[in-house]
């Protein structure tokens, strides 16, 4: 009888030693994949500025290839003047 007293006794003392140190374990591995989160949000949010910076040089050069060149405009007049 003592015997399972104890016993019962040790599981108990167990059950509470376990129970916090099992939740302060979770709470750090939580954490840590909170901070790979956003890690990995941060680094989603460059990618996409950065693809966004790209297609705006892409635009602007575009765009600029599409005008002939200050020195080919000048000339042009000079020869509509003659």
């Amino acid at each position: 009888m003592k015997a399972r007293v104890l016993l019962a006794l040790a599981a108990v003392v167990a059950a509470v030693v376990a129970v916090p140190v099992a939740l302060a374990q979770s709470a750090g591995q939580s954490t840590a994949t909170t901070a790979q989160g956003t890690q990995a949000d941060k680094g989603q949010s460059e990618a996409e500025q950065k693809a966004k910076r790209r297609a705006a040089a892409a635009a602007k050069q575009k765009a600029d290839a599409d005008k002939p060149a200050p020195r080919e405009e000048e000339e042009e007049e000079l020869k509509r003047r003659r």
